[in-house]
């Protein structure tokens, strides 16, 4: 029997100029790899130049045609309107968060969940797009890299305090989304005597976020939308404690974990919420939770969804 090919169509794919761009759809692309499928890539980056899409809408359509392959997964909601420009296979279409948050690009990921199989990573991407009968595959984690060390080894490697009090902020900075200020200001309603450093995940290879994980005592996620972050999934594999607002599928993934805490957008709750982490200290039931989304079960569960798919078909 022929491998089943498929090919992914994504508007965020890994650059020799920003290599952590889309690294969780290229992770998924070598796990389904791994397991016997033969996949193709069409990648753009229309982040700068919304013309990009346009663009790749006509250069899909020119390869799109007698290559055999049994169904097309985009990623992402504005992906998803470009893979429908082929007509000549079926389209599965990932939403990954601020594809479902964002007015003007809910409005086109409410016709593409219609015109494709939807998938979504959290149960809140479904909601909004009304479509509670459709598959729900939260993000995979490497939980081969992103394992627990010593937080005072990491933090040799990394040149830091070994006594300080590090809290990450898991994006960079520049992006709006992640909410730097709110970050900031819980940063400074902590005690002045705890003299806490805060850490914005940017610029660091694969190997480096792990170690970044490891070395920091608490991460802070204060975004204003996610679908399902990875980077919290990884901080858990790590057994690094997250504190949270209401975000994505994070509520669900840390309920009852000790020393993780999902709190109001409020800089005074957050930072009550960072002491609790702090006292609580690390736990292997971080790592036990994420281990639930490792990369293989993650790929196993897509495979699932496109042999359901072509099952119907047939």
């Amino acid at each position: 029997m022929s491998a089943l090919k498929v090919l992914v169509v994504t508007n965020m794919y890994p650059t020799n100029e920003v290599p952590w761009a889309g690294v969780f759809v290229a992770e998924q692309v070598e796990d389904l790899r791994a397991l016997g499928l033969d996949i193709d890539v069409f990648s753009f980056d229309g982040r700068v130049d919304w013309k990009e899409y346009p663009r790749a809408a006509r250069s899909l359509r020119r390869v799109a045609g007698g290559n055999g392959w049994d169904l097309v997964h985009a990623h992402y909601g504005l992906t998803g309107a470009v893979a429908l420009t082929q007509r000549h296979t079926p389209v599965v279409t990932t939403f990954w968060g601020s594809d479902t948050f964002v007015p003007w690009q809910r409005a086109v990921s409410y016709v593409v969940a219609r015109l494709t199989v939807p998938l979504f990573v959290s149960e809140l991407g479904r909601a909004r797009l009304h479509r509670r009968a459709a598959a729900v595959v939260p993000s995979a984690v490497d939980t081969r890299r992103f394992r627990p060390r010593p937080r005072a080894e990491a933090r040799r490697e990394l040149g830091w305090d070994e006594n300080g009090l590090y809290v990450l902020l898991p994006g960079p900075r520049g992006s709006a989304m992640k909410n730097a200020a709110l970050f900031d200001a819980a940063l400074n309603s902590l005690p002045a005597e705890l003299g806490a450093r805060g850490v914005a995940l940017e610029g660091y290879t694969r190997d480096g976020v792990a170690l970044v994980m490891n070395a920091v005592d608490v991460t802070l996620m204060t975004s204003l939308s996610e679908g399902s972050p990875v980077a919290v999934r990884e901080s858990l594999a790590c057994e690094t404690p997250v504190v949270s607002v209401p975000v994505g599928d994070v509520p669900a993934l840390l309920s009852d974990l000790p020393g993780c805490v999902v709190c109001e957008r409020d800089p005074r709750a957050l930072a009550d919420g960072v002491r609790q982490s702090l006292e609580a200290g690390r736990s292997h039931a971080l790592r036990e939770r994420a281990a639930l989304f490792s990369r293989e079960r993650t790929a196993r569960r897509v495979l699932a969804v496109y042999e359901r798919i072509l099952g119907r078909r047939r």
